[in-house]
């Protein structure tokens, strides 16, 4: 049986237990002054370990993020199971933010965008600098969190998630009334403005009224879709598929639905 290794060197291939399976980081950068490790985390998770990395560890999704490797292997957090040398564009960002001014809320109000030694105050982040890698040490638990929920620096424009537009979930249909039709509003998230229209327009052309537009935290598109259900409306379940579908054909997610009765006439 291999002992396992509780001490690592730069391009070790990491293994992270997850509540999905099994996940990898590559460990790519280290200095002590100033403190950074830095690793690339490798997209998807696995229920076996996979017996080659050489693609993985090369994947156009990986991105990079900061975490105390050194100290997570030797108190067997994560596991050593492979070994890849790291190029040199794979090693260490070129660019990324760090968070500057924050509100009492924890709203980030201005962001720090490094490349190399040289740094610029941005008080909102372009649509390039929001794929930045995010100068924040993960512990263990967050990191782990983080996988789980395939968490990506994108994701993160600096504000709190108390503070975020609310989302909705899905409630069980609720049993129709043929005195009280229902004004039904459905929620579904894109992430980019063109696959968000092409969708609104979709479901427009199909009688939906629709509006498009940013979510509150800037990171995708929000497509509102509003339609009456009566008695002789498609059931709620059969409205729901059809979108869910639809969000995945463009790369979204259908993110559930509200229901307002409207009183009939008097």
């Amino acid at each position: 049986m291999t002992k396992r290794r509780t001490r690592v060197r730069i391009g070790d291939v990491l293994e992270v237990s997850t509540p999905r399976g099994l996940a990898y980081i590559h460990y790519t950068y280290f200095t002590y002054r100033p403190y950074f490790e830095a690793i690339r985390v490798l997209p998807g998770f696995f229920a076996t370990r996979p017996a080659d990395f050489t693609v993985l560890v090369t994947h156009p999704k990986a991105f990079f993020a900061f975490y105390p490797v050194r100290p997570a292997v030797s108190q067997g957090l994560v596991e050593v199971v492979s070994h890849h040398p790291v190029s040199p564009n794979q090693a260490f960002p070129a660019m990324y933010r760090r968070a500057g001014a924050m509100s009492r809320e924890g709203r980030v109000l201005a962001w720090l965008i490094f490349e190399g030694t040289e740094y610029t105050l941005v008080r909102e982040l372009s649509e390039e600098q929001r794929y930045l890698p995010i100068d924040r040490i993960w512990m263990h638990d967050s990191m782990v969190s983080a996988l789980t929920n395939e968490w990506r620096p994108e994701q993160d424009v600096g504000i709190p998630p108390a503070l975020r537009e609310p989302s909705p979930r899905s409630e069980a249909p609720k049993s129709l009334d043929d005195s009280a039709p229902q004004r039904v509003r459905h929620f579904l998230y894109f992430p980019s403005a063109k696959a968000s229209k092409a969708v609104a327009d979709q479901l427009s052309a199909r009688g939906f009224t629709v509006e498009c537009r940013k979510s509150a935290e800037g990171k995708n598109w929000l497509v509102l879709a509003w339609h009456t259900v009566g008695p002789d409306s498609p059931d709620l379940d059969s409205v729901r598929e059809t979108l869910e579908q639809l969000a995945q054909e463009h790369s979204g997610e259908y993110d559930g639905h509200e229901v307002e009765v409207t009183p009939s006439p008097a």
